[in-house]
């Protein structure tokens, strides 16, 4: 369904990069989603982080490729539905649908986690509501307003990770190649041998910390010349940010003083810096650290405004909820009203908890990657794709994403505590979906979701 009113093409390449770094949070992907890794995987996180930044960055062409062919918001929907169609394409909107806040809602308590190390004793879940008001309030604003205000609080993101990479390198404990050859993680709170399957595990997330150019797909219906430029820039911020994340949680570990102290603790990246930069840094990177992730969580609701927003403008959904998703403010040109429910089912999934909601974000790589290869080597064969912007060394990339989500499907069932039961999550959410998508499109009066051609730029 379209609406009268539409998304502006007022973005240029240097606005889109504060939008997508300051979505990623380099700092937040550090502080926080590392600490997860670590947490999970204790010294095995610096074998994680280097094959997942790898396949975080060798994924990027995919993104870059369909970002070119179909510059539209909503993310990756567009090049799958226009690609693969919507029956294949609809349960990736369902999973996103409830990924979206998930994200969000993780980065929330993650948020009010630091706030608490500034101000022990305020309660996590009034902090973190507050914090999505917050938060909501700038992501309805014009969008060139909030690329420009997150860019300067990116800046802060960038002092913070550079003193963080400075002390570590100043303070070398063990060789990289021990390091990888003999991973540990406290079980119990003793440090004992990683488990394979664990580690497997590791890289799941460690691909999902080290991912971030998938959020320039977000903006593509407002970058200024999309389809000549949205590839290389694609390209360029996946490298960019699976370094910038990996290099300074692998020194992170290579530099800990001590092991068992850190890794046991439920900020590990913290600890580490009381440890080695004392309690006064760590106060200031802390603060730092509170307006980095507010700032990720402000252009991550915008993003997924955007993604509610594409679902109700294509017809995904019946009439009244398109209507309400499709909304987009007269005064601001944002779909306020998709980024508002983004906010309020963030707020109800923060009851989760921390750990199962990092455990189902990342499982949203694997049938991400699996399509994304799909639609591309599809997309190659049908002439879809691959003219503003290829993947270089085609059919390698697309080959290397398949294996890449095939190793993690396997991490994932190798793990019954929590691998296991996200991927059957997953799973039931990709079944329940082409059974709602059968049934619907079999009722005369319901409109079927989005084609190929009405989202062709």
């Amino acid at each position: 369904m379209q609406t009268q009113r539409t998304l502006h093409r007022t973005l240029g390449p240097l606005e889109i990069v504060f939008l997508v770094f300051s979505a990623l949070s380099p700092a937040m992907s550090v502080f926080i989603y590392g600490d997860g890794v670590l947490r999970m995987a204790g010294t095995g996180a610096v074998a994680a982080v280097m094959v997942g930044g790898l396949i975080a960055a060798v994924a990027a062409y995919l993104y870059a490729e369909l970002g070119a062919a179909f510059p539209k918001a909503g993310g990756v929907y567009p090049s799958l539905v226009g690609l693969l169609g919507p029956f294949w394409s609809f349960p990736y909107i369902t999973m996103m649908m409830v990924a979206a806040p998930t994200v969000t809602a993780f980065g929330l308590l993650g948020f009010a986690d630091y706030v608490r190390v500034l101000f022990p004793g305020v309660p996590q879940l009034p902090v973190a509501l507050g914090c999505t008001v917050l938060a909501c309030g700038v992501a309805v604003l014009r969008v060139r307003t909030g690329a420009v205000v997150t860019g300067l609080f990116l800046l802060l993101e960038v002092v913070a990770l550079v003193l963080l990479t400075a002390i570590a390198l100043a303070h070398p404990s063990r060789s990289l190649w021990s390091t990888m050859a003999h991973p540990v993680w406290l079980d119990h709170g003793v440090a004992t041998p990683l488990p394979v399957a664990t580690l497997g595990l590791a890289v799941v997330s460690a691909i999902f910390t080290c991912s971030g150019a998938h959020w320039a797909l977000y903006f593509g219906e407002e970058l200024t010349d999309a389809p000549r430029r949205i590839g290389p820039l694609v390209t360029w911020i996946g490298r960019s940010c699976a370094l910038v994340i990996a290099v300074p949680l692998i020194l992170v570990v290579l530099s800990a003083p001590d092991l068992p102290r850190i890794l046991g603790s439920d900020t590990p990246v913290l600890s580490y810096m009381t440890l080695v930069a004392g309690p006064k840094l760590t106060a200031v990177i802390s603060g730092v650290l509170v307006v980095a992730i507010f700032n990720a969580l402000v252009v991550g609701i915008m993003g997924f405004g955007r993604l509610y927003y594409s679902t109700g403008r294509d017809g995904v959904w019946p009439g009244p909820v398109n209507r309400v998703l499709a909304h987009v403010h007269a005064g601001s040109h944002t779909p306020m009203a998709a980024t508002l429910i983004v906010c309020l089912a963030s707020a109800a999934l923060m009851l989760v908890g921390q750990r199962t909601l990092l455990i189902f974000t990342s499982m949203q790589n694997i049938p991400e990657y699996l399509l994304l290869a799909i639609a591309v080597l599809v997309g190659r064969r049908t002439g879809a794709s691959g003219g503003p912007f290829k993947a270089p060394l085609h059919p390698l990339v697309p080959l290397i994403t398949l294996i890449a989500a095939g190793g993690m499907i396997y991490s994932a069932l190798m793990d019954p505590m929590a691998g296991r039961p996200a991927l059957l999550l997953v799973a039931a959410l990709f079944v329940g979906s082409w059974i709602y998508f059968r049934v619907r499109a079999k009722h005369p009066s319901a409109p079927v979701p989005a084609t190929a051609e009405e989202v062709l730029p």
